[in-house]
């Protein structure tokens, strides 16, 4: 079973693209408490369209447009977040946007829902609608009329790689955030088949839906759940109007779901079910294909630092104290809280006479542990890094 270790994972971009012509206050204050509770930097751009203009308008806008921006920038200030100087890009605005979140390598697009066309149906706007079509970074699109909260998250699935990736993150938003999280899979049931085969429909339906818990029962068996206060949820109907019967009568106010996968007879998710839900904008959503939103910070470190500390420890063994100390500092170069390297640096100065320093490492390791870790992480570090 896998193990979240919320303190070691990072969002630590949010790629926030404003359309100065919409309401994007909710879109802003989405922002805020995401990059609050995860430290985030906020990266901002506007995309100006290549209109044909004059030179003089274009100067004109460009100003307007600038400092629109950083009175944004200002307000994210003000919550203490981080935030890079606004960016104008000129272009089409889906993809300047899926550049810059690729050129930035941003975790995670925070977009507004867009501005829809006079006479379409749905409420999801054009340039929304594209970025969760073909971005490979999650996005979550900010419900324009209602505050966006993360206190009740429901997640659909079907069992496939995207929904993987999306029950990942929903639970460790939940457990940051400390919201309820649904997990629901829709069963759809055989309603006819051909005249010329007799079957019993209500003896097949009840059996595929008892394969289906059996299914759900082997697929969530993957996920830590433990400290989340989860729902388990498997309906049957038309999966698409399940889900936003779901929303609607449990008052969820964040939709995570895959952008691929499949349902029913493997059909293309994004171009069934996920699309007839976002369309419909029935309350903030993240779209997930193949990336995480919160990331390992450390993945090649890791195995930089086990090198290293390794490497470390067997020059303790031969008495090289001084080059051992140079490999345990290294990384804590790499991560300056890789509590093992620090007690490290404790003993080995002690060792050596340096009661001082070895005085301070031993405090610099309680402190962090104190502070930053609870006792169940400090259980789980020994599954990453050997303190022997």
């Amino acid at each position: 079973m896998k193990s979240n270790i919320i303190k070691m994972k990072q969002l630590e971009k949010i790629l926030v693209p404003i359309d100065i012509n919409s309401n994007s206050k909710e879109q802003i204050n989405a922002a805020i408490e995401i990059a609050q509770k995860y430290n985030s930097a906020i990266n901002i751009i506007y995309v100006l369209p290549n209109d044909p203009v004059s030179d003089k308008v274009k100067e004109i806008l460009q100003d307007a447009i600038a400092t629109a921006l950083n009175k944004i920038k200002e307000t994210f200030r003000k919550a203490g977040v981080i935030t890079k100087e606004p960016l104008i890009e000129h272009g089409r605005p889906v993809d300047k946007i899926l550049k810059t979140a690729v050129k930035e390598n941003v975790n995670l697009i925070i977009a507004g829902s867009g501005n829809k066309k006079e006479k379409e149906q749905y409420k999801l706007g054009n340039t929304a609608e594209k970025l969760i079509r073909h971005s490979d970074t999650p996005v979550l699109v900010v419900k324009p009329d209602k505050k966006t909260k993360v206190t009740n998250i429901l997640c659909p699935v079907d069992f496939s790689e995207p929904s993987k990736y999306a029950l990942k993150n929903a639970i460790l938003l939940s457990q940051r955030f400390e919201a309820k999280l649904r997990i629901l899979s829709v069963v759809e049931p055989i309603t006819n088949v051909s005249p010329k085969i007799i079957v019993d429909l209500e003896r097949e339906n009840a059996y595929r839906l008892k394969q289906y818990r059996k299914e759900m029962k082997q697929f969530i068996q993957e996920f830590d759940l433990k400290g989340i206060n989860h729902e388990i949820d498997i309906q049957t109907g038309i999966v698409h109007k399940e889900i936003l019967h779901s929303i609607k009568e449990n008052g969820h106010d964040l939709l995570i779901m895959g952008t691929t996968g499949r349902s029913g007879l493997r059909r293309v998710l994004m171009g069934s079910i996920a699309e007839k839900v976002t369309r419909e904008m029935p309350c903030s959503f993240i779209t997930i294909k193949m990336q995480d939103i919160i990331r390992l910070r450390f993945d090649q470190e890791v195995s930089d630092i086990k090198n290293h500390f390794i490497k470390a420890n067997d020059l303790v063994e031969k008495g090289k104290y001084e080059e051992a100390i140079s490999q345990y500092l290294i990384c804590l170069q790499i991560n300056n809280m890789h509590i093992p390297s620090i007690y490290k640096l404790a003993v080995v100065n002690s060792l050596i006479g340096r009661k001082a320093k070895a005085d301070y490492y031993e405090n610099m390791a309680q402190k962090l542990l104190d502070s930053l870790w609870d006792s169940k992480i400090k259980d789980e570090i020994g599954t990453h890094f050997n303190f022997e």
